[in-house]
């Protein structure tokens, strides 16, 4: 069991190497636009870019894993993530710039996909829900420390400083991965997961959808509305977004209290996504800077114990102890997650510029009760199906 746990951990916090390369580039913007002339437009595309690769190939990714197994994945993916902060330390120009970052967001993605179907395959029966409820975490953790750890690297090393320190960083991660059970044998089936977990996943990307345009737009709506300064919005705009970790910590709780079934899920998915769709319509009605903040943070929180049990059921929905097909449901949560990641902010914004900011609460409660309505129906199609 401690063994087993051992290896979740080092697994959880390969994940979150690979999401701390999320923020990197958006903390360096200003120093990487001054000296390489990027234009605003060109630094949002670089930034985004890393999502790109997850939102168009999560699926093939899926499906090639359960062909080349998941400790190769891995290694390949930290490979890639050395090589791409090695060659953003040194680009000379824009193109080769944009080349890295398009490598990164390639290895991010095997990483992400390699690591959740490896931590399935090596929990036991009982840690599995709570292992994979931890995982649902990586992202947030890592843009923490990615946002952290740059910073201060940039600030006594400058930006070429702080890439090396990233390489570094993946280097070790690549040893910590080479250490790893294989989780999938080498030379296994593609298959495709069954339609329970393409709704499951579906669900997920909704919720991606509503958290993205929440978090996104909430600096723009604190500073023009509630005349919060530029830091101060960042920071409680921070702090809304690790809202999301205590609600992994009570999923974790809940998981570690008995078996997640199918009515189990359902008991704490229900109220948590319903008293996030009531909550939610209140978040952009006031212009006090702490009572938005407030009702935003609860937003988070509630959604946020629903988000993880996604990472915990879909093993089961997606054929229980098939790793193919564990794999190919990985590969589709990655890719729902980030195209919900990529088109919440700008959907946000467009409601916003048509109906106002008040809209934007009740397009959130809408979406949080798809997503309940999405988890549900994979359910239900996981039942009639046995």
């Amino acid at each position: 069991m401690l063994r087993s746990w051992s290896n979740i951990i080092a697994l959880w916090l390969i994940g979150v190497l690979a999401a701390a390369q999320l923020p990197k580039i958006a903390v360096l913007v200003p120093v990487l636009r001054q000296e390489l002339g990027l234009s605003l437009a060109q630094a949002g595309l670089l930034v985004s870019l890393l999502e790109i690769g997850g939102a168009s190939l999560g699926i093939v990714a899926g499906l090639a894993l359960g062909r080349f197994g998941g400790r190769r994945f891995m290694a390949i993916g930290l490979v890639g993530l050395l090589a791409a902060s090695l060659v953003e330390a040194f680009a000379p120009n824009v193109a080769v710039l944009f080349a890295a970052r398009a490598l990164e967001g390639v290895a991010y993605l095997l990483v992400v996909i390699a690591a959740p179907t490896m931590i399935a395959a090596v929990a036991s029966d009982k840690a599995r829900g709570p292992a994979l409820a931890l995982w649902s975490t990586f992202v947030a953790v890592g843009v923490a420390v990615g946002s952290g750890v740059t910073g201060f690297a940039m600030a006594l090393s400058g930006p070429r400083g702080a890439m090396l320190v990233w390489a570094v960083l993946c280097a070790l991660g690549l040893l910590v991965a080479l250490r790893q059970p294989k989780g999938l044998s080498d030379g296994a089936r593609i298959a495709l997961p069954p339609p329970a977990a393409w709704v499951l996943t579906l669900g997920f990307g909704l919720y991606t959808v509503f958290i993205c345009a929440l978090t996104m737009l909430l600096p723009s709506f604190l500073i023009e509305k509630a005349g919060a300064g530029v830091a101060g919005a960042s920071i409680a705009t921070g702090l809304v977004s690790l809202a999301a970790l205590p609600g992994s910590a009570i999923a974790i709780r809940l998981l570690h209290a008995a078996p997640l079934d199918r009515r189990r899920m359902t008991r704490v998915v229900v109220p948590a996504l319903l008293a996030t769709a009531v909550v939610a319509p209140f978040v952009f009605l006031s212009a006090k800077a702490l009572l938005v903040a407030g009702v935003a943070f609860l937003v988070v929180l509630l959604s946020g114990i629903a988000s993880p049990l996604v990472f915990a059921r879909l093993p089961a929905l997606a054929g229980g102890t098939d790793g193919p097909r564990i794999a190919a449901a990985n590969g589709l949560l990655t890719q729902f997650g980030a195209g919900g990641a990529l088109i919440g902010p700008p959907l946000g914004g467009l409601v916003v510029g048509r109906f106002g900011w008040e809209a934007l609460g009740p397009l959130i409660a809408i979406l949080a009760v798809a997503m309940l309505a999405a988890m549900l129906a994979a359910e239900r199609m996981a039942r009639e199906a046995v």
